[in-house]
């Protein structure tokens, strides 16, 4: 009889456990985030707009994924997927770097009948207006669209791929959290909703894929990169690291808005991806200030 009990007891215990292991579990990969995600959550914390970030090791899961799944207004990070799509038809054969496109400034709306220009004051690269008529290589354009974010040439190259190849090849490749919408300033488009929108994980995984030679192949991945490693626009995530440190990135910004996404080489070679969104900056200034100090934070981190 007093076995009969202990055994009685010793089930009811077993069972007890059981039922609290899953909670258990829980509870210990949940415990806490990683550190670098402190620092980040605590940097951005009351900071008037909305921040979002991405930081992992080249190959590994995120070390931080701070609000990343949010859709955020792409701006002109959503350029790479033009770039990706252009990539993608040079291997088929359908494009060629050389081929040229005659700089015009006349587009069709993705919706009805409308057509629209692009405002030459609200671009970053005046150079290309002013090659209106003339015949410009598709390298060219890609090289400006991503150095200088030329807004013409990002239109031109959407108008020879399509916005529903680009659609295509996003979905293709399995990148989820980026909605490429539609061509730059397509204001009827945009009053009916369609909208480029990218998450800070959507960037992150696309910069993990690129940077593993996995974004249409091998030797493209790594001309794209090339291309990014020359960005003009090094406001956000450069200044937080040392001089000379190679950042292939992409920037983008529209009113309240400063986004960048970056695959960021250490010295000792090995590299990180960095992606950080904002929204509802009022101050964009302050905003860049403190994207900066994120962007120290992760050079800081994965350093050690």
């Amino acid at each position: 009889m007093k076995m009969l009990k202990i055994s009685t007891v010793l089930a009811k215990t077993f069972l007890v456990g059981a039922l609290l292991m899953p909670h258990l579990a829980s509870a210990a990969s949940s415990a806490g985030p990683n550190p670098l995600a402190q620092i980040m959550a605590k940097t951005v914390i009351n900071q008037p707009g909305h921040f979002a970030v991405y930081a992992a090791r080249s190959g590994q899961p995120p070390d931080v994924c701070l609000n990343c799944d949010d859709l955020i207004n792409a701006a002109s990070t959503m350029k790479l997927f033009v770039l990706d799509t252009a990539y993608e038809a040079f291997t088929k054969g359908t494009l060629h770097p050389e081929d040229t496109i005659v700089v015009h400034n006349h587009f069709h709306s993705l919706v009805g009948k409308g057509s629209f220009a692009l405002e030459q004051k609200e671009d970053s690269y005046d150079p290309l207006y002013a090659q209106a008529g003339k015949p410009v290589p598709v390298s060219e354009l890609l090289r400006v669209m991503i150095q200088y974010s030329s807004n013409l040439a990002t239109n031109l190259m959407i108008e020879k791929l399509g916005v529903f190849p680009i659609r295509s090849v996003v979905k293709a490749q399995g990148l989820n959290g980026i909605v490429f919408g539609r061509m730059i300033e397509d204001f009827d488009a945009n009053d009916q909703g369609i909208r480029n929108q990218v998450s800070a994980r959507g960037l992150g995984d696309f910069l993990q894929k690129l940077d593993g030679g996995k974004i249409v192949g091998k030797a493209q991945s790594q001309s794209m990169i090339r291309i990014m490693l020359g960005q003009k626009f090094n406001d956000i995530i450069p200044p937080g690291l040392p001089a000379g440190t190679p950042v292939a990135h992409k920037t983008g910004w529209v009113d309240g808005v400063r986004n960048d996404a970056a695959i960021v080489t250490l010295p000792d070679g090995k590299r990180y991806i960095l992606v950080v969104l904002t929204s509802g900056l009022p101050d964009e200034q302050a905003g860049i200030r403190v994207l900066n100090t994120l962007s120290h934070q992760a050079y800081e981190y994965f350093l050690k």
